[in-house]
């Protein structure tokens, strides 16, 4: 048995060599070699526990939030799923005392989670009190482990584990129970039905479908749109990284103006400058922000100002920090879309599979039905064009999107647009509904 102190792992290190005393010396001159010179035998704690894995692995991303290389909700989503599922799942008395420690883990340790993530009951909102439901993607919890332990067994990163470690959920199957969409299938939300929505909206919730319906916006983007983005014939979707926000394609985006979205717009205008979009408390007048009507510029340098005063925040305080800016100048988020949409939803009795997400099917269904190419709808949805050296040659310019979008909003988006424009007359005609 050969025994020797490990200045980077901080503790005693133990061998044991099944052989002759020649190759116990052998053995002995390596590691003696080694400790020489990089400081380090190269061998790790056998018994490295589950949760301070977890540990080193969630304080590793928050450092590379802190880096800029991460989001902060990445950062989020993947201790949520290691603390609430993996932690206490490893904590049960009966897989404790099968697997004590993280190297001890193997193929029937990946297959009994697996199998005890089929049977997760989860709130659908977060909230303790709310009805439970089983999780709708377990693949995900698994995945996050799988990376941990990847995380944990690289020598240049976690370094946690000892030589030879095998990660079980490196190859993990996908479940057999997972039914792919046949494409044939109609959007959650079809032309009708979306027609349907836009006659029950009062004058704020049409203020709000309406360039969900015409450019398939993510719900969240609302929220980051500026008056000043509103152009002679064209509305801008950028991203801001002097408030630190990006869409979740990581560039700007440009949507021709359509004619019926122009009075909406009027309607609600309060200043010049400030967010397009507000939630509903602020645009009532029932709540004023103390940042209601400030632009971008001056939202971006009272972010600064609030960051500076707190000295070096990291990534998790300055998202804190955006956020409460955001919220006093009256932002419109998630939630709050979701919110009306659930409200809109219950009020026509849509089944529940017609969700806010398939606006967005239909925005891109519809462009598909109107013949817009590939690449243009790409755009148009804020997605990836691919990593083909083609890509990095094709430029975008706005004539083609002005003509395919014109196309397409003629052809398909008509009826659409036409609920939208009596939806406003009738709205129009009650001026207390406006």
């Amino acid at each position: 048995m050969l025994q020797w102190w490990d200045a980077r792992e901080r503790a005693t290190l133990n061998e044991r060599v099944d052989g002759d005393l020649v190759e116990a010396i052998s053995r002995a001159r390596d590691i003696d070699t080694r400790l020489e010179h990089f400081k380090s035998s190269g061998r790790k704690p056998q018994r490295f526990e589950f949760t301070k894995v977890v540990d080193q692995y969630t304080a590793d991303l928050q450092r590379r939030a802190d880096a800029g290389e991460i989001d902060i909700g990445t950062v989020c989503r993947y201790e949520a799923s290691l603390r609430r599922h993996f932690v206490p799942f490893v904590q049960q008395l009966a897989v404790s005392k099968k697997y004590p420690h993280v190297a001890k883990i193997d193929r029937e340790f990946q297959l009994e989670f697996a199998a005890h993530m089929n049977h997760v009951q989860v709130s659908p909102n977060g909230h303790e009190n709310s009805r439970r439901r089983p999780i709708k993607q377990p693949g995900f919890v698994l995945d996050v482990v799988r990376a941990m332990l990847e995380w944990a067994s690289d020598p240049d990163r976690g370094n946690l584990l000892p030589e030879g470690f095998r990660n079980p959920f490196a190859a993990r199957k996908r479940g057999t129970r997972q039914i792919a969409t046949d494409p044939l299938s109609e959007p959650g939300i079809t032309i009708p039905m979306a027609t349907s929505l836009i006659a029950a909206c009062d004058a704020y919730q049409l203020s709000i479908f309406a360039p969900l319906l015409f450019y398939g916006l993510r719900p969240s983007e609302l929220g980051w749109i500026f008056r000043e983005n509103i152009e002679a014939e064209w509305l801008r979707v950028p991203c801001s990284a002097d408030l630190d926000y990006f869409t979740k394609g990581r560039r700007d985006k440009s949507f021709p103006i359509v004619d019926c979205l122009r009075p909406l717009w009027e309607a609600s205008r309060g200043s010049v400058t400030g967010l397009l979009y507000v939630n509903r408390t602020v645009a009532e007048g029932r709540s004023n922000p103390a940042f209601l009507g400030w632009s971008a510029a001056q939202l971006a340098a009272e972010f600064r100002r609030s960051c500076t005063a707190v000295k070096a925040p990291n990534a998790r305080q300055r998202r804190r920090i955006r956020n409460q800016v955001m919220k006093e100048s009256g932002q419109l988020n998630y939630d709050h879309v979701e919110a009306e949409f659930k409200k809109l939803s219950r009020q026509l009795e849509w089944p529940a599979n017609a969700t806010l997400k398939d606006l967005r099917h239909l925005f891109s269904t519809c462009l598909e039905d109107a013949g817009v190419p590939e690449f243009y709808r790409r755009y148009m949805m804020g997605q990836s064009f691919g990593k083909a050296p083609i890509v990095a040659y094709t430029h975008i310019t706005e004539s083609p999107v002005r003509t395919y979008y014109q196309v397409a909003l003629e052809s398909k988006f008509a009826p659409i647009m036409e609920a939208i424009e009596n939806r406003w007359r009738a709205l129009k005609a009650m001026p207390s509904l406006i």
